[in-house]
């Protein structure tokens, strides 16, 4: 319609300007304008005595219009177009070949992909250029044509390929880019600096999606975050996130190796895209355990490949050192260290004062340790992994200890823990100390006695309820009872308002209302936790002797504790699962925990099959001490590296870790057709998003790039419909209205 009235469609005149391109001298036009506007005049006087102002009025301005529009006409308005110079241009046809693509029945997507380019070239609307063929995957190479082409690339790069692309045709004549893809992006580095990045370049990319966005019969195992490393007999929390567009009931078997550990029914709701499990997994010898974890997919499901992952943990056979310092002989003192006697990989040592200048010692690896008391330097305090402070006032301990604890939490990343106690937490002063900052709430002063000798019931929140280090059981009905039926604490502390930061693991039920009585917050590189009662020994007291619930509490509290600590030479290699790189972090620090920079550091990577090749590592630009590099593997498999730190060619630490990697796998999985990233794609190069299949308007498109080389297209629209049919409707709305008083 709108074509109809105005000669031209909507889109000519949203990429056209607008001028006048009559000849006619501009004096003229301005003659005539007031040749006929003083016509009008006179013939209105001359009926002023005959007709009412009202009629004079309405009958001029209809005279008036039918002269401007003619005025108009006369000026000759015309579409100017900046359109592509036939046969002088080129168009890049980029087809996605990753294997993705090779999913849909009966048309896969790679034939639709062919199609849709196809239809391109052969539109009998579109402009005359020349072609390209690309074929996209981790990079985009050029081909003579697609005959040959097939879906088996093992990534996808959409910003590699179409900078590539840019790049080869910077000081060419390149008017546009055809990319026919599903949109699965397995580089993942399509963001906004990309985008910029492409957009700059000033060539319009028109993407063409091909595939579904939704498919109910495929599950997915899309993500599985467990920790790296974990201690002999820990429990590990898995997140198993679950990718799915329908509703249904699966289960997720979890292996270690080829032993099967446990089955668990998940339930996929309606509704959502995604359901995440969580899993509890015990690892008991030490060494590496390959996790797999595979979720039970449907009878027709067309991809299996997606249904399982898996990791790497690694269960180190090492001592942790703890450091507790006790300001007074007292039955939590006894319980913890009684608690956790027997567990081998946690070494406590511990200080206790008895008096103002006297210290007894336990649990130390010789007798130079710990005979001056508390550690008075970095290196000192810095061999333990976590620091306990009991019942002891901040005023025993000098500013530069103070200072010490703060860095040790914040630089060493350690973890510490306060007790609370007649002389801890605020009553101790600690809440005006230099480490007031690393603790998760702000203390009270020492003029209010904040420590209570009154028993308290304990209560998980909902926070603790999901915390590993406080479960007894995995259900989590059994464990929410099994704290309910724990005997009440002997004492507890207030601790005054909680920071933003803080979170509250545990409450107790006491005389004054529900207190929190263990929070923790992170701090720098560390952690830091308050225990706001020194009355836990009361639970071992209270219960059987077969009753291990205090026992577990504290060497799982403990654990925790020490399982954060970095090591001040570490190595860390990571990598998405099926991705074509894996990314080596190498972190040097001395034993004071400070950042090693003056040195080389070279990392050897070997395969389980025994290939072995070296890895460049270079300082990270914004880190110091760090050594950053990247692969890419050649098979899958356990991979494990060696990252070495020279000075002067002598050797100074070296750090190993281990990986799982599986290559090949990334297009199979989130392989969804993700439409919303290829218009975002188009919209930020001003190109234009279509479906497969409904191609309409492309040749248009093609056509009027700006792009380019580049010609100016006139388009006289003066005589557009639109304009006569205006004069029409204005003289017979004079005519109606002379009628209508009489007139004529």
């Amino acid at each position: 319609m709108f074509e109809f009235f105005f000669k031209y469609a909507r889109e000519d005149y949203a990429r056209s300007d607008l001028i006048f391109a009559s000849d006619w001298p501009q004096w003229l036009l301005v003659t005539l304008s007031a040749l006929a506007v003083l016509l009008i005049v006179a013939g209105l006087n001359a009926r002023r005595r005959s007709a009412g102002w009202m009629y004079l009025a309405a009958v001029g301005s209809l005279q008036l219009a039918m002269v401007s529009v003619v005025i108009l006409m006369l000026l000759q308005p015309t579409l100017t177009t900046e359109r592509i110079r036939e046969g002088d241009n080129t168009v890049a046809l980029v087809l996605d070949r990753s294997a993705s693509m090779a999913y849909g029945t009966p048309v896969t997507r790679f034939q639709a992909a062919m199609e849709s380019l196809a239809s391109v070239v052969e539109d009998e609307d579109a402009p005359e250029f020349s072609v390209r063929h690309y074929e996209l995957g981790v990079s985009a190479e050029a081909v003579t044509s697609f005959i040959n082409s097939t879906p088996t690339g093992n990534a996808t790069s959409i910003a590699d390929s179409l900078l590539r692309i840019l790049e080869e045709a910077r000081f060419s004549s390149l008017a546009a880019i055809v990319l026919s893809s599903d949109g699965a992006d397995t580089g993942g580095a399509l963001g906004a600096e990309e985008l910029a990045e492409i957009a700059s370049f000033g060539v319009p990319v028109h993407t063409i999606g091909v595939g579904l966005s939704e498919i109910p019969d495929d599950v997915e195992l899309s993500a599985v975050a467990v920790p790296d490393r974990a201690l002999p007999g820990s429990t590990v929390t898995a997140r198993v996130t679950i990718r799915h567009d329908a509703a249904a009931s699966t289960q997720v078997k979890v292996y270690d190796g080829d032993a099967l550990l446990q089955l668990v029914p998940v339930e996929l709701g309606p509704g959502v895209n995604s359901t995440t499990a969580w899993i509890e997994v015990n690892l008991e010898d030490a060494g590496p355990h390959e996790l797999r974890f595979s979720v039970d997919g449907g009878t027709i499901e067309e991809e299996l490949r997606n249904n399982s992952q898996s990791v790497l943990v690694d269960v180190a056979k090492q001592q942790y050192r703890i450091l507790y310092f006790e300001g007074e002989p007292r039955w939590e003192y006894k319980f913890l260290r009684r608690a956790v006697g027997n567990d081998e990989d946690l070494g406590l040592a511990t200080l206790l004062r008895v008096s103002p200048n006297k210290f007894y010692r336990q649990g130390i690896d010789s007798p130079e340790q710990l005979q001056d008391g508390f550690p008075t330097t970095r290196d000192e305090l810095f061999a333990y992994d976590a620091l306990i402070i009991g019942s002891v006032e901040a005023a025993s301990l000098s500013e530069a200890q103070q200072r010490m604890i703060r860095d040790f939490v914040s630089e060493r990343g350690g973890s510490l823990l306060m007790l609370a106690g007649p002389n801890g937490l605020g009553n101790g002063g600690w809440g005006q100390s230099a480490i007031a900052d690393v603790l998760p709430a702000r203390l009270p002063a020492t003029t209010t006695d904040s420590f209570h000798r009154k028993r308290a019931s304990v209560l998980l929140t909902p926070q603790g309820a999901g915390n590993e280090m406080l479960r007894f059981s995995a259900d989590r009905e059994e464990n929410q009872a099994a704290w309910r039926e724990l005997p009440e604490i002997a004492d507890y502390q207030l601790t005054g308002s909680l920071k933003p930061a803080a979170v509250v693991l545990l409450n107790a039920n006491t005389d004054v209302g529900q207190v929190p009585i263990l929070m923790t917050q992170t701090f720098g590189r560390g952690h830091a936790y308050i225990l706001a009662s020194g009355g836990t020994w009361r639970w071992q007291m209270s219960m059987p002797l077969e009753d291990q619930r205090h026992e577990t509490f504290w060497r799982q509290i403990l654990r925790a504790l020490v399982a954060s600590a970095p090591e001040n030479v570490s190595l860390v290699a990571d990598g998405i699962p099926g991705d074509v790189d894996i990314r080596l972090r190498a972190e040097f620090r001395d034993d004071a925990f400070r950042p090693v920079d003056d040195i080389g550091v070279t990392a050897v990577a070997s395969h389980e099959n025994g290939e072995t090749f070296s890895v460049a590592m270079l300082p990270a630009a914004d880190e110091s001490g760090v050594f950053v590099g990247t692969l890419k593997p050649s098979q899958s498999g356990t991979w494990y590296f060696e990252a070495v730190a020279e000075r002067n060619g002598e050797p100074l630490a070296v750090s190993r870790t281990s990986l799982l990697h599986e290559s090949g796998q990334a297009e199979h999985f989130n392989f969804r057709k993700n439409a919303a990233l290829l218009q975002r794609l188009s919209e930020v190069t001003g190109g234009r998003y279509f479906e497969a299949g409904d191609l309409a308007g492309l040749p248009d498109l093609l056509r009027y790039s700006s792009s380019g080389i580049t010609e100016t297209e006139y388009r006289a629209a003066w005589d557009a419909p639109a304009f006569f049919l205006l004069l029409l409707l204005l003289k017979a709305g004079e005519w109606l209205l002379r009628r209508r008083w009489g007139s004529i």
